[in-house]
């Protein structure tokens, strides 16, 4: 006779290793809290260990405000605030490696992969890459929804992104990010872009963080030809929990899960992880005029109820366990599909 494992206990067992999310704004929130101390402490390492989430991509992000003259600045100065926090807090550690990943999860530390969302920070100047490089970023997307020196986004519509791929600079970029060990983020590119990159590159590419365009039509998430792109070239897809649908009422648990299986159905497990883009802390200290620009210029973000957060992450895998995946499978979501990228790669 077998007895069922309850359940509490096997979301214990499956989360033991950590959850990898790859998509976190965590940089311009520390920097726009640069005179406050121990803000990564107070804030967010609660959270983080309620959903014992083990490693987080947290990405450099310039907003229109900042631009064109103050991008390399504030990008050095939220790098310069993330080491201040995580000196200030043994709990984290800023990894560089692989290796440095496995450390940190041996020595029960959160391991943060500094990332880049969009190349506005280096102009079109190929040598500040390797700066950044050293400093420790791992992983870059060339843009946003907007357009830069490297390439285009897609936009937030079903058509309508330009029909331009890469610029010189962008290819440079993409070799140069290959040969430093650089992951290159094919999140938010447009079609042209995405192909670009893919028929450069070697080593298996990612999206940190998007959807699927089947439950959200848009050109900044990702089409069937596309996931599957992703999947012959040994990929991960990591899904956003802002994106899953159009309308509040459709921005559900179940419906994350839905692209979850979506790209499984697809492509395998082998080609599906985290990235989660919690952005709602952000979003909920702006002022009405700012929700109301990001409205006309991309789209309202949908916040699912009980994935709004880190704190949050049981709640997917009790999702995951409800729907039928299986421990290997969950494994392999919530953290195995992310940590072959980062052995490939770093």
């Amino acid at each position: 006779m077998t007895t069922q494992e309850p359940i509490e206990q096997r979301i214990d067992r499956l989360q033991t290793g950590g959850i990898i999310d790859l998509h976190f704004d965590l940089l311009m929130d520390l920097y726009e809290k640069r005179q406050r101390k121990s803000v990564l402490e107070t804030e967010f390492l609660p959270e983080l260990e309620v959903g014992n989430v083990g490693v987080v991509g947290v990405a450099i992000y310039i907003e229109n405000r900042y631009l064109p003259d103050s991008g390399l600045r504030v990008a050095l100065d939220q790098i310069a605030r993330l080491y201040a926090e995580t000196q200030a807090c043994s709990r984290f550690a800023i990894s560089k490696s692989y290796h440095d990943i496995q450390k940190a999860r041996e020595d029960r530390k959160i391991a943060l992969v500094i990332t880049m969302e969009g190349v506005e920070a280096l102009g079109t100047d190929l040598n500040l890459l390797r700066a950044f490089y050293e400093l420790g970023v791992r992983s870059i997307g060339l843009t946003h929804a907007r357009s830069n020196a490297a390439g285009h986004g897609g936009i937030f519509a079903s058509s309508g992104s330009s029909q331009k791929g890469l610029t010189e600079f962008g290819r440079d970029l993409v070799r140069e990010c290959e040969a430093l060990g650089v992951i290159v983020d094919l999140a938010h590119i447009n079609a042209a872009g995405f192909n670009e990159v893919l028929s450069m590159t070697t080593k298996p590419p990612i999206v940190s963080h998007t959807n699927v365009r089947r439950y959200y039509d848009i050109e900044r998430n990702i089409s069937d030809e596309q996931i599957k792109m992703i999947g012959e070239r040994r990929g991960v897809i990591g899904i956003n929990s802002v994106l899953v649908g159009p309308k509040k009422e459709e921005s559900t648990l179940d419906r994350y899960v839905d692209h979850i299986e979506y790209v499984t159905n697809l492509i395998g497990i082998n080609g599906v992880g985290v990235g989660f883009d919690f952005f709602e802390f952000i979003y909920s200290q702006w002022p009405e005029s700012a929700k109301r620009e990001l409205a006309e210029k991309l789209t309202t973000p949908q916040f699912i109820p009980d994935l709004r957060n880190h704190a949050h992450a049981r709640n997917l895998t009790r999702k995951l366990i409800e729907r039928g995946f299986n421990d290997q499978q969950i494994e392999k979501i919530l953290r195995g599909n992310w940590l072959r990228i980062f052995e490939e790669w770093l």
